[in-house]
């Protein structure tokens, strides 16, 4: 009975190791080839863990959606750090609503946007990722000048989450 569990993880294990070396990596890049920002989509989806072991593009088109609603978190999340340490009433007033842009996109992305995906509704999902690209560009658009590189980056990905999206 040992032997069958032992031999089942090192199956497994090899399998997993097969995808991240072998299958995975051409996915990313073959997926990634006809999104708009190519670049992006091959840095954020190889450096994901859980891309890296996605078997096929309906995987990658979720997994793009997940990391949509975590960097929205993260984005929230700097903005937060950031308005600790603001005076200007001006500038923490746009802290403000780019905090309320985020948290608007990763609850509509937690709430509607991976659900659709994975009800098979794309265009459902589609449209929550465009709220997220919105919520970026209104960011960018409030002056905050903080974080710019990664608001891009943010847009940048949350394209390429569509562009996924409508080639499964």
């Amino acid at each position: 009975m040992l032997f069958i569990v032992v031999h089942l993880l090192f199956v497994n294990q090899n399998t997993a190791m097969a995808l991240v070396n072998n299958d995975a990596i051409p996915l990313i890049r073959k997926s990634c080839a006809v999104t708009r920002y190519p670049d992006t989509c091959v840095s954020v989806l190889e450096g994901d863990p859980c891309s890296r072991i996605a078997p096929d593009i309906k995987n990658l088109t979720r997994i793009s959606m997940d990391i949509v609603y975590k960097e929205a978190i993260e984005l929230k999340s700097l903005f937060i750090k950031a308005r600790e340490c603001v005076t200007d009433p001006v500038l923490k007033r746009n802290i403000d609503f780019c905090i309320r842009e985020f948290e608007t996109c990763s609850f509509n992305m937690k709430t509607y946007g991976i659900p659709r995906v994975e009800n098979g509704d794309y265009e459902g999902a589609i449209n929550e990722v465009f709220y997220c690209i919105d919520c970026s560009s209104n960011c960018t658009n409030a002056g905050t000048k903080l974080f710019n590189k990664e608001i891009e980056t943010f847009f940048n990905f949350s394209t390429v989450a569509i562009d996924l999206s409508l080639s499964v």
